[in-house]
C-alpha cells in the first residue's frame, strides 16, 4: 500500500485532523497500479454558464392565441421562471414578454405546480432594469366602446396595462373623462392623458388589479394571433 496527498480535511477516529496536504491510503489495483479511494470528483458548474436575475414583476405568456398574466419569478439570458395561474404542459411552444419591445418564443422546460421553468428558443432575455420600471404593457387589437361627453365612439384598443391603455381610431382633448366599455367590463371616470393623430392615452381613476387585468385577458374577445409588435 502506498500513500498520495488528499484533497480535503478530515477527522480520523482517534479524533485527530488530516490537513489538506496530509498523506492517506491508497489502494494498490490488480494491476498494480495505486487508486485514491476518495480523489475528488469533479462537479459541473452550472452557475458559470447561466446567471440568474431575481425579479418579481408582472409579465405574459402567449399560448394558443391566449395571453395569460403571471408573475416573473427569475430570468437568465437563457430563459425565466415565472408563476401563471394557467395550465402548460412541459414540452409546449410558448412566449413570453412584459412590454411591447420584445417577444420571445420558448419551450415549457420545467414544471412545478404553477410555476414554469421557460428555455428560450428565439432571442434573449433584457434584464430587468428596477430603475426604469413600467407596468407590464399588453398589445392587444380589441374593439371598445368609447363615451366621451355623453358621445359614442368606437375605437380600438392598441395596448393595456393596470393603469392604462391607448387607443386608436379616436379624438378627445387632454383632460376629457372617458367611459370606456370592452371585454366584458366598463370603466367609468378614465381620463385622457395624452392626445396625437388620432390616437390617445387614457389613465384610469383606479389602477386594474392583476385579477381584473387576467378577468380581461381572458375574455373571447382578446385574442394573440391577430396582434403585431409595433
Amino acid at each position: 500500500m502506498s500513500t498520495a496527498t488528499a484533497f480535503s480535511t478530515a477527522r480520523m477516529p482517534d479524533g485527530t485532523i488530516v490537513s489538506a496536504d496530509a498523506a492517506v491510503p491508497s489502494i494498490a489495483s490488480a494491476d498494480g497500479a495505486a487508486h485514491n479511494p476518495i480523489a475528488p470528483v469533479a462537479v459541473e458548474d452550472r452557475r458559470s454558464e447561466h446567471r440568474f436575475q431575481t425579479a418579481f414583476r408582472p409579465a405574459c405568456v402567449v399560448a394558443n392565441g391566449r395571453i395569460a398574466l403571471g408573475i416573473l419569478r427569475n430570468m437568465s439570458q437563457g430563459g425565466v421562471m415565472i408563476e401563471l395561474d394557467v395550465t402548460l404542459e412541459q414540452g409546449d411552444r410558448v412566449a413570453y414578454f412584459w412590454d411591447e419591445q420584445q417577444l420571445v418564443e420558448a419551450t415549457v422546460v420545467r414544471v412545478d405546480g404553477n410555476h414554469y421553468g421557460l428555455s428560450n428558443v428565439t432571442g434573449q432575455c433584457v434584464s430587468v432594469n428596477d430603475n426604469a420600471y413600467r407596468s407590464v404593457r399588453v398589445p392587444c387589437a380589441v374593439e371598445a366602446d368609447i363615451w366621451v361627453h355623453g358621445e359614442h365612439h368606437r375605437a380600438r384598443i392598441a395596448n393595456l396595462s393596470l393603469g392604462g391603455m391607448r387607443l386608436v381610431g379616436i379624438d378627445a382633448w387632454k383632460g376629457a373623462p372617458l367611459t370606456i366599455r370592452f371585454a366584458g367590463v366598463e370603466l367609468c371616470n378614465a381620463c385622457a392623458v395624452w392626445s396625437h393623430d388620432g390616437e390617445i392615452g387614457i389613465r384610469f381613476e383606479n389602477r386594474l388589479t392583476r385579477a381584473q387585468l387576467s378577468a380581461i385577458l381572458s375574455h373571447e374577445s382578446v385574442r394573440f394571433d391577430e396582434v403585431l409588435f409595433e
